[in-house]
């Protein structure tokens, strides 16, 4: 098991990404603390792997700071932290309101800061491990979504910023960057531009909540004990280009 016995919390573990990381890692033998901020499913999602629930609002200081004293006192130490709690709240930028705008940067940005800060003071105390923040290939930019690409552009220079400054602990500190993933988000999506996104990917499909949950995997594990300050993208390719016609 590639996993065993390293002590992960995993936030926005209840849906998506987050619930197909939370299974995947209970079967590569970790011990795990799952954070969401629905309790209902966080706690069903919790209960099927053998989990430890955790309530936590990532955007809100109080609460990420009880989920990780909680997570402590439940696990010991935390050898990994993947983060995917994150919001949209798509529009023009010219329809934008202000708050939609400032919702998004506090969730999807100040929440990976308060989650990575609270990490990597658990592991400077007690041992190095590995971060995992949640970009998207989105941060390149995307039309409706300028509050999105802000915030996941933002989450980039973090996780570099982030890297450089832990890297003496031993501390890896890198970003997921998915492109068009089957989740309750893309759910939401219209037909016409669910259809210009796959087109526009080279394997012509869309990804998988477990796809990305193997990479999350991949750079927990020790296998990339060596890798720190990386974007991992893991979208069929789009990032390079559209398949030719």
């Amino acid at each position: 098991m590639r996993l065993k016995d390293k002590a992960v919390l995993i936030t926005g573990a209840a849906h998506g990404i987050g619930r197909a990381t939370l299974e995947l890692f209970a079967k590569e033998g970790a011990r795990l603390v799952a954070c969401d901020v629905e309790e209902g499913p966080l706690r069903e999602a919790a209960e099927r792997v053998g989990a430890h629930p955790v309530v936590m609002d990532v955007a809100d200081p109080a609460s990420v700071e009880r989920g990780f004293a909680e997570a402590l006192a439940h696990l010991g130490r935390l050898d990994g932290v993947v983060h995917y709690a994150g919001i949209t709240r798509d529009n023009f930028h010219w329809k934008m309101p202000l708050e939609d705008w400032e919702l998004v940067l506090r969730v999807n940005l100040t929440g990976s800061f308060l989650v990575a800060k609270a990490a990597s003071e658990a592991m400077r105390e007690k041992n190095p491990g590995s971060i995992v923040l949640t970009a998207s290939r989105v941060y390149l930019g995307n039309l409706g979504q300028a509050n999105y690409a802000a915030s996941k552009a933002g989450v980039v220079g973090l996780t570099r910023t982030l890297a450089l400054e832990l890297g003496r602990w031993g501390i890896r500190v890198n970003a997921l960057a998915p492109g068009f993933i089957e989740t309750r988000m893309t759910a939401k999506v219209p037909e016409k531009v669910r259809e210009k996104a796959i087109a526009a990917t080279p394997l012509g499909r869309a990804g998988k909540p477990l796809e990305v949950a193997y990479a999350a995997l991949f750079l927990v594990s020790d296998e990339s004990s060596f890798i720190t300050g990386q974007v991992l993208f893991v979208d069929g390719g789009r990032t390079i280009g559209a398949a030719p016609a």
